[in-house]
């Protein structure tokens, strides 16, 4: 007969003198969220009065990782409705990987703040009791919240008696589920019924916290979208903005037109646009989270892929796959012919060996652009963070596109203001946007033409660096759309694969994806980027 302690022995060990405590409070998480049935319910009661006691001398970072490491394995109701209460990272790991019966998620869901609620309601695999008592909760969501400081000591600090009470009602609910199967519950006469037969809501007022979770709204139903977090790209099917919203708020700059997806009830399902700025404490100066308005797209801004065709982006995908094979072979013996790795090789046949080599790297960039295009279209482009200096920047540029402009006789000049701050997006990124760009321009240029590029910094809260690219005058003479929907503008061996506009877009929409732009202004075209935020000011204009 084996007996389990772990949970005594954790209680004794467990003192308030801060000698480890961030070691024994996880280690009290770890045996409360197993729920084993043998465990005395007062000694739970205990170890969860010391899991909140401990709570806030536990560093934020530590929890979260923590209550991620549970996924799938926390299965204590009243672990789950405490650590709800904590703060927005927490509570989401918790709720979204919590492993709870229909009946235990029913019974704390009237005890569970209403960002919890939006969290469980952005959950899947809710059953028809927990849907009946998240329904019962919709007035309550709507109601004026408490000041945060009750809000707080409300739900993380409930009382020894409401602890034991949850307990040992979860041990009697255990035992009578057994015996009966829980019955379908009507919806009856509720918000959310209405909410599910109206129409779609265009507009939605919104605010966010400091760590970017939407706290409160107007015009939709808060507990439907209370709880979406803006800071985070989507993953997968879930609610969330794009790359380029969620590298915004990172910099803490405006929104404008970023992509979002939320979940649930069919009035606020969807696609929305979101606009919004960033607010900040009047007397601190701090950084207090976002307002704004979410607005459905309009049809200009429908994405090109339709959402009931997004399979279609993995097919382009697949077929990129497989054409990248066989052109890989094609590339590695044409070097093997004009590099007469296996004996010499006649000249004719080694010119006819690189002019296929060069025909078929462009092909395969080709498929490169083609697959990030996709990527972007349907949010699934992942850019990695780092930074990129300017000096860098232009001399990769200079010996990346020296042959190219030697060969159309095209004279690049590129200059910037001193200092300029280095852009916030990773070398690999920042080469190939400008390279796009500057390349697609130049073949556009007539022979001696001069081409000018300008970098500088627009100093301030959230400093951005500008581009300024002036156009040659084929392509200054157009208009925008124009400029953005040309095809190829020659049929050379350098000129993009697939036409000036598409090239033009794909930089775009990279720029768009880690919070910048592209521009056609004046006949030159600017892109703006977010730079690296180093408190500098006073930037002298000084060229070289």
């Amino acid at each position: 007969m084996r007996f389990d302690d772990r949970l005594e022995t954790t209680l004794r060990q467990a003192d308030d003198d801060g000698i480890g405590l961030p070691t024994k409070w996880q280690q009290l998480v770890y045996i409360l969220a197993q729920n084993p049935s043998g465990f005395d319910p007062a000694a739970v009661a205990s170890g969860l009065q010391k899991v909140r006691q401990f709570m806030d001398m536990v560093p934020a970072t530590v929890r979260e990782q923590c209550v991620r490491a549970l996924s799938g394995r926390l299965r204590s109701a009243p672990l789950l409705l405490l650590l709800s209460g904590d703060i927005p990272a927490v509570a989401a790991a918790a709720v979204s990987g919590a492993r709870l019966s229909d009946t235990e998620w029913a019974d704390i869901v009237p005890h569970m703040s209403t960002r919890a609620h939006g969290f469980l309601r952005n959950r899947r695999d809710i059953g028809p009791m927990t849907m009946h008592a998240l329904r019962s909760c919709y007035s309550a969501d709507f109601a004026l919240a408490l000041n945060k400081s009750a809000a707080e000591t409300a739900v993380r600090a409930p009382k020894v008696l409401q602890i034991r009470d949850i307990v040992d009602r979860i041990e009697i609910l255990r035992v009578e589920r057994e015996q009966h199967d829980p019955a379908e519950i009507p919806a009856g006469a509720s918000i959310e019924h209405v909410v599910l037969s109206a129409e779609p809501i265009d507009e939605i007022r919104f605010e966010t916290d400091e760590y970017g979770t939407i706290s409160s709204v107007e015009g939709a139903p808060a507990g439907a979208v209370v709880g979406v977090d803006i800071a985070e790209p989507a993953f997968d099917a879930g609610p969330g903005p794009d790359a380029y919203g969620a590298a915004a708020f990172r910099q803490k700059m405006p929104l404008e037109n970023a992509r979002l997806r939320l979940c649930g009830a069919p009035a606020i399902a969807g696609d929305w646009r979101i606009n919004a700025a960033p607010f900040f404490e009047p007397a601190s100066g701090r950084f207090k989270g976002y307002r704004g308005i979410l607005r459905r797209p309009n049809l200009a801004e429908v994405a090109h892929i339709p959402e009931g065709d997004m399979h279609d982006a993995e097919n382009i995908e697949q077929l990129l796959h497989e054409l990248r094979t066989p052109l890989g072979a094609i590339i590695g013996f044409s070097e093997i012919i004009e590099q007469q790795l296996f004996g010499p090789v006649t000249e004719e046949y080694r010119t006819i060996a690189g002019n296929i080599l060069h025909d078929a790297q462009r092909l395969l960039s080709g498929f490169d652009d083609l697959s990030t295009a996709a990527k972007i279209e349907t949010g699934t482009y992942v850019t990695q963070v780092g930074s990129t200096d300017c000096d860098w920047l232009s001399l990769r540029l200079t010996d990346r596109l020296r042959e190219l402009s030697d060969a159309l006789h095209v004279t690049l000049n590129l200059v910037h203001a001193h200092p300029v701050r280095p852009f916030a997006l990773d070398n690999h990124l920042a080469e190939r946007l400008f390279s796009r760009l500057l390349s697609a321009v130049i073949i556009g240029c007539e022979a001696g033409e001069i081409l000018d590029g300008r970098f500088r910094t627009e100093p301030g809260l959230n400093a951005v660096n500008r581009f300024v690219l002036s156009l040659p005058k084929k392509l200054a003479d157009m208009d925008e759309s124009e400029l953005f929907g040309s095809g190829p503008l020659d049929e050379s061996h350098d000129a993009p694969l697939l036409g000036l506009g598409f090239s033009l877009r794909l930089v775009r929409s990279l720029a768009r994806n880690v919070g910048g732009d592209l521009r056609f202004y004046n006949q030159a075209l600017i892109v703006s980027l977010p730079a690296v935020s180093d408190g500098r000011t006073g930037l002298m204009d000084e060229e070289r």
